[in-house]
């Protein structure tokens, strides 16, 4: 792990799966991420406003809301954060483009790939 990026940003991971949540937090908090957690949709919302992240890893397929209607309520609201999108389902290059979110990626994650978007995602919030 790289731990020489301490002192990052705060970051929700927004998934129903406990082992995928938990593995994704543990690795962020290697990398110096604050790390929240949500294990649905409306839960991610809640935390959002609370805690104010400056990234969300939103997983699609959720209980409550899903990702999608995570992220439509965000963009009514004028809520701006970093989001990368996540689903283990084939149509996410589709659902990604029709919403406007440039960050996505497939699950189950492949750990660097997931890193360089996170990376990606957060650093073109900053500019």
């Amino acid at each position: 792990m790289n731990n020489q990026n301490l002192g990052r940003g705060k970051v929700l991971i927004a998934d129903d799966d406990d082992d995928s949540r938990m593995m994704l937090s543990f690795i962020l908090q290697e990398e110096g991420w604050e790390v929240y957690e949500a294990c649905n949709g409306k839960e991610a919302l809640e935390k959002v406003i609370e805690e104010k992240p400056d990234l969300l890893i939103l997983d699609n397929r959720m209980p409550e809301l899903s990702g999608v209607e995570v992220y439509q309520y965000l963009q009514a609201e004028g809520i701006n954060i970093a989001v990368v999108l996540a689903t283990a389902y084939g149509y996410l290059d589709e659902l990604a483009s029709s919403l406007g979110v440039e960050h996505f990626i497939h699950k189950p994650y492949e750990i660097p790939a997931l890193l360089k978007m996170v990376e990606s995602a957060y650093v073109h919030s900053r500019n």
